[in-house]
């Protein structure tokens, strides 16, 4: 790729792909929720149906990743969207079928499973060839510049699906979704028509070999993501229960309406980390990494000790500002340490391993919250800043 500086129109379009992309893991929650118990499903079959996906992206992530090797991450992304497209009409449709009451709901139930486990395989791609084409088309002075607007498209799209879910879901509740698959396959078609065609060169000594995910140069990296996405998720979850609990807020509306103040703060600061500042100041990955997980850390600590909601809103800001740091650090750190022929496998590990933390996470927070309600907070942001220690020791590769 020529340019390693600018941000050109393939880039821009790839950005838009990781919108849409994140615009429709925030749509499923909105509509799909809901939904769920009017064609008959359980709170726990909602969850499987969620988290199995998530399982089936841990593995295909890593396949994809090393697939982009071979035939190029532009063919590997566009193959991401337009079965991310496809899986999620039909997906919908399933939804449909639940309304209309043709099927029972455990048959339903398993249709929709088998649909959501082919969604986690086709779209493992997607992320993964991402990051591998940034890297590709960056240099190590501008690498974390670029992975902060990798981080930057997810958080949009985060914002983008309950605005999108909101406005045209008195159209027909599944509406939204419909519209979110037809965005995914113009994406793709546009992802086909501006990304460059590039596969990297395998030499000989690396053809028959294969990056591990133990690998000590990339595995300080995949262990800061899943342990970062696992103290997330575990503080997300209880996010709702600590402002009734600890904050005095009854009404559940109100409860409702507090909790996506708190998570659209943190949203917001992170999109504009990432989007504005990052762009602008130049700090190296080595010092970025060092001073991220203790941000995080002692941010999360101070959410234990809030005693209002206007601290709390403040500290989940923060949280969004230390986690705008998290997620460049740590690609950017992973894909300068290893060889060019080795990104589409390293972008594999890097898209499992928040998944990793985000199928463990929940659970955690429910047990650590049932003991003590800051426990969440408090244990989360002290294994925070012993990861933030350990991170002062580890060199990123090329910055060595």
């Amino acid at each position: 790729m020529e340019n390693k500086q600018k941000l050109g129109l393939d880039k821009a379009i790839l950005i838009v792909g990781l919108v849409i992309y994140g615009t429709g893991f925030s749509l499923l929650y909105v509509i799909f929720a809901p939904l769920s118990r009017e064609i008959g499903l359980s709170i726990n079959q909602f969850g499987i149906l969620i988290a199995i996906s998530n399982v089936a992206l841990v593995f295909s992530s890593y396949y994809w990743g090393k697939k982009s090797q071979k035939i190029g991450r532009k063919k590997v992304f566009v193959i991401g969207l337009l079965s991310y497209g496809f899986a999620f009409l039909i997906f919908t449709f399933g939804i449909q079928v639940g309304l209309w009451g043709i099927l029972n709901p455990l048959s339903l139930f398993m249709l929709l499973l088998v649909i959501r486990i082919i969604y986690g395989i086709l779209i493992g791609g997607i992320q993964p060839a991402a990051v591998a084409y940034m890297s590709d088309s960056t240099d190590s002075s501008n690498r974390t510049k670029a992975m902060a607007l990798i981080g930057m498209a997810s958080g949009i799209g985060t914002m983008i699906g309950p605005v999108m879910g909101g406005s045209l879901s008195f159209i027909h509740p599944l509406f939204p979704m419909y519209c979110g698959a037809g965005i995914a396959l113009m994406g793709a078609i546009l992802a086909q028509k501006y990304l460059i065609h590039s596969v990297p060169e395998i030499t000989e000594v690396n053809q028959n070999t294969s990056l591990k995910f133990y690998d000590p140069r990339v595995f300080p990296f995949l262990i800061g993501w899943s342990v970062a996405f696992m103290v997330f998720t575990s503080v997300q979850i209880i996010s709702a229960f600590f402002i009734q609990d600890q904050l005095g807020i009854s009404d559940p509306d109100q409860v409702i309406k507090f909790t996506s103040i708190a998570l659209l703060s943190m949203a917001l600061t992170s999109t504009f980390m990432q989007a504005v500042v990052l762009q602008i100041i130049n700090i190296s990955t080595q010092i970025l990494l060092r001073i991220c997980f203790l941000i995080f850390g002692m941010v999360l600590i101070s959410i234990s000790v809030v005693d209002s909601l206007t601290e709390f809103f403040l500290a989940y800001a923060g949280m969004g500002i230390a986690f705008s740091m998290i997620t460049p650090s740590l690609n950017a750190a992973a894909t300068l340490s290893v060889q060019p022929s080795e990104q589409g496998e390293v972008a594999g590990f890097l898209a499992g391993a928040p998944v990793v933390g985000m199928i463990f996470g929940p659970t955690i927070g429910t047990l650590l919250y049932n003991l003590d309600p800051t426990f969440p907070f408090y244990y989360g942001g002290l294994g925070a800043i012993i990861l933030g220690v350990y991170f002062q020791f580890v060199k990123v590769g090329k910055e060595n």
